[in-house]
C-alpha cells in the first residue's frame, strides 16, 4: 500500500509572525549599538554654543517623574534626586548623565594654548598633576552642588565633604547625607563628580559652646586635610578648598594641572605658594551676574599642606583655636611673612628653634587656604550664591550660618533688606534699582562674548527655568510679607488696589503652586 503524503500549505499568518519576529530582533540588536541612530553624548565643551544648544535639546528627553531619562548610551541609568524638586531635579539628571571625559587626554597643542590663556607656561608634562578636593557640606541647594560638579565632572581624584550637626552659631541641624540616604546616593554614587572620582563624606560633631564661627569652620575643614593624608595625598598632587557653591573655571583647573605653575614650581620653600581665584559671581540665577568678583577658592600644592609636606624641614608656628586657625605669631602679617628673619649665608633650614634664621617657611593648614592672601588669577572661578530652592530656605541660612542676621527669617523684613547680594539679586529678578554703590548687576551676563561661561550655563533649558522658579519665589515672599502686614494692622480690606480690584495673596499662592508662572499668577489673582 502506497502512502501519499501531502505538503502541509504554509499559512499567511504563520509567515506574517516569523517575519515580525525577525524584524523585532534586527531592530533590538541595532538599538543596542548607539552609533546606528544618534552620536554619543559629548559633554559641553566638545561642540561650539551654537551647535549644542539645539544638539542638547535633541539628545536629552527630561522628566520630573521618573527615574530614567532618555539619553543615547544612558538607557536605564539609574537617577538619584534626593529631596530636589523642579529645575534642581534636572539639572541633577544633566550632571548625573554617563558621558565622557572631554579634555581627559593631554594634547599638547590645546595645553600650550591653555597656559598661556592663564599667563603661564607649558612644561611638556605627559601627565596630569592630581586634585583632591575638599568642601564644607550642610544646606547647600542642589543648584550650586550640581553646578559645581558640571564645572569639573572628571578631574578630581578625591572629593571629600564634611557634614556637621550644628551651624556655626550653633544651630542645631539634622544630618542630611547620612549614609544610606539618597542625598549620600546623589554625591557618592551617582558618578555625579565624574565616572572615577571617589567621593567621601566625613561627620564632625563637638557640641563644645565656645567652639563656634570661623573657629567650627577651621574645626571642620581640618578633618579634610586628614582625610587627603589617609587617602594617599603626596607632596605633588594639588590640594583643593572651596564653598559647595564655588568652583575655579574647568579651563583653568586643567592649567594647574599641566602647566609650569610659579605657586607650585617656585614657591620658595612654601613662601608663597597658594593660588587663589578671581571668581564671577551669580546671585540666585545664572542670570543674574553682577560686578562684585570673589577671591575665593584657592590651591596649594601638596608639598605645602600641613601633614602632606615634611614637616622636619619646615618650622611650625603658633596658632589660634587650639592650634586649628590661622598663624597667630605674626608670621602671616599681610601674607608675608613680614616678621620672619631672613636666611642668611647657605643655611639648609633649622626646625623650630627660637631665633633662628631659616629658608623653610609654615606648611599651610586648611585654615590658611581661606586666609592667605596668595597669588590671584583673573577671571578663574565663580561663585553661584544664594541659589537656594526657595526664599524661606534663603531665610533661614542668613539666620543661622556664619554672619547671621537676627531678624531674617521675619516675614515682615523685605528679604532685600537682609543683606546687599540678596538685594543685588532681587534687582536683577525684578528689573528695580540698586542701591549699593560698591557692585552692580551687569545687564548682558554671561552673553558677553568677553566672558567665559560656566558649564551649566550652557543647558538654558535648566538656567531659564530656575530663573522663572526663584522670580515665583520672591513674589510668593512679597506677597507673604502684604499677607502679614494685612494681619498687623487688623484692616478688613484688600492688601492692593489695581484697577478697582482686589488681590488675593492666597489665589495668588495656590496658582504658584499649580505651575502658573509668576507674573501671569500675579495678574489672575486681582479679583474684580
Amino acid at each position: 500500500m502506497t502512502t501519499t503524503y501531502t505538503k502541509r500549505p504554509t499559512s499567511k499568518l504563520s509567515r506574517c509572525a516569523s517575519f515580525r519576529i525577525i524584524l523585532a530582533s534586527i531592530i533590538f540588536i541595532l538599538t543596542s549599538v548607539n552609533i546606528f541612530f544618534a552620536p554619543k553624548l559629548l559633554g559641553p565643551a566638545e561642540y561650539p554654543s551654537n551647535f549644542l544648544h539645539d544638539f542638547k535639546g535633541r539628545s536629552l528627553i527630561y522628566s520630573y517623574n521618573d527615574n530614567t531619562i532618555g539619553i543615547s548610551g544612558s538607557r536605564n541609568h539609574t537617577f538619584f534626586y534626593a529631596d530636589a524638586t523642579n529645575s534642581s531635579r534636572l539639572l541633577l539628571q544633566i550632571a548625573q548623565t554617563p558621558r565622557p571625559i572631554p579634555d581627559d587626554v593631554i594634547n599638547i597643542t590645546m595645553e600650550q594654548q591653555r597656559c598661556r590663556r592663564h599667563g603661564l607656561q607649558y612644561g611638556n608634562r605627559t601627565t596630569r598633576r592630581r586634585i583632591f578636593w575638599g568642601s564644607l557640606l550642610a544646606d547647600d541647594s542642589w543648584h550650586a552642588i550640581g553646578s559645581v560638579a558640571l564645572e569639573t565632572y572628571g578631574i578630581f581624584d578625591l572629593a571629600v565633604f564634611v557634614e556637621s550637626n550644628l551651624t556655626q552659631s550653633l544651630y542645631h541641624r539634622d544630618i542630611r547625607f547620612f549614609p544610606g540616604s539618597e542625598a549620600w546616593d546623589v554625591v557618592t554614587k551617582s558618578g555625579i563628580f565624574g565616572p572615577t572620582t571617589k567621593v567621601i563624606v566625613d561627620y564632625y560633631y563637638k557640641k563644645d559652646p565656645n567652639l563656634r564661627g570661623l573657629e567650627r569652620e577651621h574645626a571642620q575643614r581640618a578633618l579634610i586635610i586628614d582625610r587627603w593624608k589617609q587617602e594617599g595625598m603626596t607632596k605633588d598632587d594639588i590640594g583643593y578648598i572651596s564653598d559647595a557653591d564655588e568652583t575655579f573655571t574647568r579651563d583653568f583647573l586643567r592649567a594647574m594641572q599641566v602647566c609650569l605653575v610659579p605657586e607650585f614650581e617656585y614657591h620658595n620653600h612654601c613662601e608663597l605658594p597658594l593660588v587663589r581665584a578671581d571668581s564671577w559671581t551669580f546671585e540666585g540665577s545664572l542670570r543674574c551676574l553682577t560686578s562684585l568678583m570673589k577671591n575665593t577658592p584657592s590651591l596649594v600644592i601638596g608639598e605645602c599642606i600641613d601633614k602632606i609636606g615634611d614637616s622636619t624641614k619646615h618650622p611650625k608656628p603658633e596658632r589660634g583655636w587650639n592650634g586649628i586657625g590661622w598663624m597667630s605669631d605674626g608670621w602671616t602679617k599681610k601674607g608675608k611673612f613680614a616678621s620672619l628673619p631672613k636666611p642668611t649665608n647657605n643655611e639648609t633650614g633649622n626646625i623650630n628653634g627660637a631665633g633662628t634664621t631659616t629658608l623653610y617657611y609654615p606648611l599651610l593648614n586648611a585654615a590658611d587656604f581661606r586666609r592667605l592672601r596668595g597669588h590671584t588669577y583673573r577671571k578663574s572661578g565663580y561663585h553661584f550664591h544664594n541659589f537656594f530652592p526657595s526664599i524661606v530656605a534663603l531665610r533661614f541660612k542668613y539666620k543661622t550660618y556664619g554672619h547671621p542676621v537676627r531678624n531674617a527669617q521675619d516675614e515682615r523684613m523685605p528679604v532685600e533688606n537682609i543683606h546687599s547680594d540678596i538685594e543685588a539679586m532681587v534687582s536683577c529678578l525684578m528689573d528695580r534699582p540698586f542701591s549699593n554703590p560698591k557692585f552692580r548687576v551687569l545687564k548682558d551676563g554671561m552673553d558677553s562674548p568677553n566672558r567665559l561661561e560656566p558649564v551649566v550655563y550652557q543647558y538654558r533649558d535648566y538656567v531659564d527655568a530656575r530663573h522663572r522658579e526663584i522670580y515665583d519665589e520672591v513674589l510668593l515672599d512679597e506677597a507673604k510679607r502684604n499677607k502679614t502686614r494685612q494681619l498687623d494692622m487688623k484692616v478688613k480690606k484688600p492688601i492692593m488696589i489695581m484697577n478697582d480690584s482686589m488681590w488675593d495673596p492666597n489665589i495668588f499662592e495656590m496658582l504658584l503652586r499649580d505651575g502658573v508662572s509668576g507674573k501671569e499668577a500675579w495678574r489672575l489673582s486681582f479679583l474684580k
